[in-house]
């Protein structure tokens, strides 16, 4: 497996069938993962910056930022999915001009950094596993510059209220019906109300789990560490209801994913359903 924005065929062909992964579908690569890129990218203050990331993951985002030209160290709890990331790093070498990326395994809140400071600490979609998240920022702000900044983008399993589910419920039944899904999401024959209270109910039970850290907690941590310089919504279920498109043509994938990301947006921002997905970017001094 590689996980790679500027390769996503070679990315498809050994990628996750996971639901949650960003890896199934080429259109989803583009309009989750790249699209992620190019926030992170944005926020980065001038060229060839030192730069962390915090729960790297399979490290696509780390390797575009290395491509950028930053100097990029990337730390990750799993021994295997930093194998990912090597793999993906090792499939299509950095050129002249870029940067460097070094990947190590380890637990952020115990590693002994090489780097004096960073210009910048990026967590994207790891920030709700991180535990103890008051202390943890705290060591990671250690890890800034005075000018330095923290860029995060993840996810809210909390927010995820009634009117939300019934959205996200009622799409992934559209596809399913429509026969470009395999996976129904009705659990209860002929009864929709219940089917769509059970499917609330298992996922926010999945984030208890789990441990999620819900979105107060999420915020009340960076908001208490940080100086916020940035907060928006964003659509993200969008990859959750797209990953189950099966049976579509690449046309219709492509048409199908861009129109549940723009809905998802057009109702965030008409109120009618709550963004799970966020943005948030803070710095060490005012």
């Amino acid at each position: 497996m590689i996980a790679d924005v500027r390769y996503p065929l070679e990315s498809l062909h050994t990628s996750s069938t996971e639901r949650w992964s960003q890896w199934r579908l080429s259109s989803i690569i583009e309009l989750s993962a790249r699209d992620t890129c190019h926030f992170v990218t944005s926020m980065i203050p001038g060229p060839g910056r030192k730069i962390l990331e915090v729960g790297c993951g399979n490290g696509y985002l780390s390797l575009e930022l290395a491509r950028a030209g930053h100097d990029v160290t990337s730390v990750d709890l799993s021994p295997e999915i930093i194998e990912v990331a090597e793999r993906t790093k090792a499939a299509h070498p950095l050129t002249a001009g870029g940067g460097t990326l070094t990947y190590q395994c380890a637990d952020i809140r115990t590693w002994q950094a090489t780097e004096n400071r960073f210009d910048a600490v990026v967590i994207n979609r790891a920030l709700h596993h991180l535990p103890d998240l008051p202390s943890t920022l705290t060591i990671i702000k250690r890890l800034l510059g005075r000018e330095g900044l923290l860029i995060c983008q993840d996810y809210a399993y909390d927010r995820l209220d009634e009117p939300t589910a019934a959205w996200m419920y009622t799409m992934q039944r559209l596809l399913f019906l429509s026969g470009i899904s395999a996976d129904d999401p009705a659990t209860v024959p002929d009864d929709e109300v219940r089917s769509l209270e059970e499917i609330r109910v298992a996922w926010l039970q999945r984030g208890t789990d789990h441990r999620l850290n819900g979105f107060d907690e999420m915020m009340q941590a960076l908001r208490s560490t940080f100086h916020e310089q940035h907060f928006s919504w964003v659509p993200y279920l969008f990859v959750y209801i797209g990953n189950s498109l099966c049976h579509a043509t690449a046309e219709q994938e492509r048409a199908c994913i861009t129109f549940l990301k723009h809905m998802e947006q057009y109702l965030i921002e008409k109120e009618s359903i709550q963004a799970v997905g966020f943005r948030y970017v803070g710095s060490v001094s005012t």
